[in-house]
């Protein structure tokens, strides 16, 4: 199959030019970033970025994230509005400008290194085998989805577009600049975000020899440690941190230091496993090739090597994500199927014996083909219309603007431009507290409950003397439980509250009633 399906070299733009404006066409439709499925974590990464222009640690490395923080970095120096001797006030007022500039930098990085993996695979095997392989970032909505915030998540994708590149080169023809390569991509993945390091194991299958694989292990050392060094200094947080993910059984390193809960972990591992068909289906086909492959006595090839070892890292990132699971944490093992794809291409030629079964096999790939972009582009156009109403929704009732007169307490993630910088300042120890205080309306309260305490943009105060202040007062959230429990913190202003909607989100209104024709 390897001398057909050649198109011109311009196809291999089609779908990363495809991607770019889906991404552009969600994010345009999901933004600001202080909106409350928005500012966890994309205002914490700005944050970070502009403490990494001051010269201070960042506030979270628990990622680790630094490649991220370094492209915010960035983005502010060349802005004017930040450089190594301070951030100016005036980009705080610039922050969603940043953001996006920031997200868009990333995005073109995973549009350019999609055209790159598209060309490694044109040349290789031909058109079909490329337009697979460029349907990494359609493979589930979450790449997507997760791809228009300031997040590690893109920059995961654009490691597993390298690593897929770098693989299916090396199962071509393999050379050392390719291992060092990989090592590179393993340690920008894995500074991204630490649950990128399982994919690490693809080039240790790959790779033939021990030298070779310690030099691999060497690359990727070097590499992390590299892309770490502006967060140098969290270093130590750091550690402590992903000690206790390995250690404990529970979400987040919580629960017995028994690595994992043998009652909790193979449930998770299968509803993690098992959630995707556009994963499930390649993965067990590529798997059952391989298998018939090895029954018929086939001499092993780079190629079926290669398949074999993007297998094992799919699986082994997904045992590692089920410890903690949520499933955007496996976004790296999902993407890695179009890679997937492409090497059970040459793999499937092997074994298909005739001109028939080769017409069936390719059948099979274009097939794939149609149901993926067929398939990807209904759920596109039902998540861009689901971020569109959320959206609007939460923009239907602006506390400031529609309650002018009360005090706005946000609960957690609550949209708010506000409630973006409190709920972010509280991680690490941030330079910017004093100079945001005079940033943040004086009426803007925020409740975090992992922090147990009312503040507002000078520090701790009491729900009684915020009470005592106004006649009325606005609690706004994505859960009515926890507002209702805030309320009765306050007195009994709130024993005859009015409750709004805005979208998903509630607010408890005592001393007014709801805006508009918003509530109940």
């Amino acid at each position: 199959m390897n001398g057909r399906w050649r198109p011109l070299g311009a196809v291999v733009f089609v779908l990363p030019a495809a991607f770019f404006a889906a991404e552009l066409a969600l994010r345009a439709h999901a933004l600001p970033y202080w909106l409350w499925f928005n500012l966890d974590p994309s205002y914490l990464y700005l944050l970070d970025g502009m403490q990494l222009l001051e010269g201070v640690t960042p506030g979270n490395v628990n990622h680790p994230g630094t490649p991220v923080q370094c492209i915010v970095a960035l983005v502010v120096w060349l802005s004017g509005l930040g450089s190594p001797s301070g951030i100016s006030d005036a980009t705080f007022a610039a922050a969603e400008s940043l953001l996006r500039s920031a997200s868009t930098i990333i995005l073109a990085l995973d549009a350019a290194a999609l055209v790159l993996l598209g060309w490694v695979a044109e040349r290789r095997f031909g058109m079909i085998p490329a337009l697979l392989a460029q349907t990494t970032p359609f493979l589930t909505m979450l790449t997507l989805k997760h791809g228009i915030e300031v997040e590690p998540e893109p920059m995961l994708l654009l490691g597993v577009l390298l690593l897929g590149t770098a693989v299916i080169e090396y199962a071509s023809r393999p050379r050392l600049w390719l291992i060092v390569a990989m090592g590179v991509v393993i340690g920008l993945g894995s500074a991204s975000k630490i649950t990128f390091a399982p994919l690490g194991l693809a080039p240790l299958l790959l790779i033939a020899g021990w030298r070779a694989r310690a030099f691999f292990v060497a690359a990727s050392a070097l590499s992390f440690a590299i892309f770490l060094l502006p967060a140098i200094g969290g270093a130590a947080q750091a550690a402590t941190w992903f000690a206790d993910l390995a250690i404990g059984s529970g979400t987040y390193g919580g629960g017995r230091p028994i690595v994992v809960d043998p009652e909790r972990y193979p449930h998770a591992v299968v509803k993690l496993f098992f959630a995707r068909p556009l994963f499930l289906a390649p993965f067990f086909v590529a798997a059952a090739v391989l298998a018939w492959r090895r029954l018929r006595g086939l001499r092993a090839s780079g190629y079926a090597r290669a398949l074999f070892a993007i297998l094992m890292a799919q699986l082994v990132q997904i045992l590692l994500v089920a410890k903690h699971p949520s499933g955007h944490y496996i976004l790296p093992a999902l993407e890695l199927g179009g890679t997937a794809m492409v090497l059970l291409w040459p793999v499937a030629d092997e074994l298909a014996q005739g001109a028939q079964a080769r017409a069936v096999a390719q059948f099979g790939f274009v097939a794939a083909l149609v149901v993926i972009i067929v398939a990807q582009a209904l759920a596109f156009y039902r998540q861009d219309r689901e971020l569109s109403r959320e959206a609007a929704g939460a923009l239907s009732i602006d506390l400031a603007r529609d309650l002018p007169s009360c005090a706005h307490v946000y609960y957690d993630m609550a949209s708010s431009p506000s409630q973006a910088w409190l709920y972010n300042l509280n991680f690490g120890s941030h330079p910017f507290r004093v100079r945001l205080a005079g940033l943040i309306p004086a009426d803007d309260y925020s409740y975090l409950s992992w922090v147990g305490r009312l503040q507002d943009r000078s520090g701790f105060v009491e729900p009684a003397s915020v009470a005592a202040r106004y006649s009325c007062i606005a609690l706004r959230g994505t859960s009515l439980a926890p507002l209702t429990a805030l309320g009765a913190s306050f007195g009994p202003l709130f024993d005859r509250a009015a409750t709004c909607r805005a979208g998903s989100e509630f607010i408890l209104v005592a001393g007014a009633s709801c805006p508009g024709a918003a509530g109940s």
